[in-house]
């Protein structure tokens, strides 16, 4: 089954999504919450935005995974996709153990009062292979992400296969009709989220260290077949663009009670943690996270199905992005903090820094070699490649680099 249509809408809105990436984790220095380098002081209302965005950033990415997926298998044999996932995420995930991720442990340490000679001296600790926070100097940090990509690509490989092939269209024709009559069947992914939330997310807080971590699995697996579901079942994303102001209701609902009665720095009134309103706030919480994708999707399909130069860019660009832009940020955030500067004047300037440094590594030394691009994730340039007329004429094939 080949699928000949670009979901430039998909490519839209997997961009936004690691772009507010940026503006999240430039946050993180200037909240309360747990992070490598802190801004002193941090800013409590900081948190209600962060908050709401923490919500849905997320899911978004592993929803949009499995609808790339999706489109990817159309072209692929399962042999192919394995090597082409292998070549996309692990390779780049091992050099940036080794490479990209270490400096932001370096700035860590030291910010904590470890001394070192120089960085390379620290550098030489992360071959110990003894793993972060445990003393040593090998981690995945923020690029936790593109390893749980891979394995649940790999473990869910054989049923992907399956909705790909001849032999399941007669289920996927009854889901199809179903869908079409029931539309607010959508919404039913609520359930097994919700379930997960009850029984897991006290008991497996989220780590992001793979081991363990059963919690995040359990939401970030369930989206991310998810979005596969959604591709395979025809019919089914008509529906949710059909839905897509009924989503937009849903979601502004639960997203303005929790942001002034749960979020709101000076406007709590329940806690999240207490067990006769924890019930409620995994309710309130998974309408608005499931609604808000449905609500992005819809509105996407809508108003973003359209190409251009700026997301052609954009597309290429944003997956070395997202590996570098942690480390020139905290390697920036280490000397702003510093200074003495309110905080809001820091935090715009970590964002004007962090996008500047990451597309100035990008463009000076990514973009331009094919090693680098490699160890990046992107595709190798051919040159002198002749393409023939009618290979132009030939439709465009959904693909990423994710």
């Amino acid at each position: 089954m080949q699928t000949k249509e670009r979901r430039y809408d998909i490519d839209w809105l997997r961009v936004t999504a690691f772009y507010l990436l940026i503006f999240y984790h430039v946050g993180m220095i200037f909240v309360p919450w747990e992070f490598h380098i802190k801004n002193n002081p941090t800013a409590e209302w900081f948190e209600t935005w962060m908050a709401f965005l923490s919500q849905w950033r997320l899911p978004l990415l592993f929803f949009i995974s499995g609808i790339v997926v999706y489109y990817s298998l159309g072209k692929r044999t399962g042999g192919n996709f394995l090597l082409e996932r292998t070549k996309r995420l692990i390779i780049p995930l091992i050099f940036g153990m080794l490479v990209i991720v270490p400096p932001q442990i370096y700035f860590e340490r030291i910010s904590n009062g470890v001394q070192f000679a120089n960085y390379w001296e620290f550098w030489k600790t992360v071959f110990n292979f003894v793993p972060y926070p445990l003393g040593g100097s090998l981690s995945w940090h923020h690029l936790w992400y593109v390893l749980y990509v891979f394995s649940y690509s790999l473990f869910a490989l054989p049923l992907f296969l399956f909705l790909r092939n001849e032999k399941s269209i007669g289920l996927r024709n009854k889901l199809s009709a179903f869908i079409k009559n029931h539309p607010n069947s959508i919404y039913l992914i609520f359930i097994p989220l919700l379930l997960f939330s009850i029984a897991l997310a006290d008991r497996f807080p989220t780590t992001h260290g793979f081991f363990n971590d059963w919690y995040n699995h359990s939401i970030s697996f369930t989206l991310f077949v998810s979005g596969f579901f959604i591709s395979a079942i025809s019919g089914s994303t008509d529906v949710i663009v059909a839905k897509r102001k009924q989503s937009l209701m849903l979601a502004l609902i639960p997203s303005l009670f929790l942001i002034l009665f749960v979020w709101g720095p000076t406007l709590e009134i329940f806690n999240d943690r207490t067990p006769e309103f924890g019930f409620i706030y995994r309710v309130l919480k998974w309408i608005l996270v499931l609604c808000w994708l449905y609500t992005f999707l819809g509105y996407g399909k809508v108003l973003l199905n359209r190409s251009s130069k700026v997301l052609t860019y954009a597309n290429e660009s944003v997956y070395p992005l997202y590996i570098l832009h942690q480390t020139v940020m905290i390697t920036f955030g280490y000397y702003v903090i510093q200074w003495n500067w309110g905080i809001m004047p820091k935090f715009f300037l970590l964002i004007v820094l962090t996008f500047g440094g990451s597309f100035a590594i990008y463009e000076l030394l990514i973009k331009r070699f094919n090693i680098t691009r490699i160890l990046f994730g992107m595709k190798t340039i051919k040159k002198n490649r002749a393409i023939n007329v009618e290979e132009k004429k030939q439709p465009i094939q959904y693909e990423t680099n994710n």
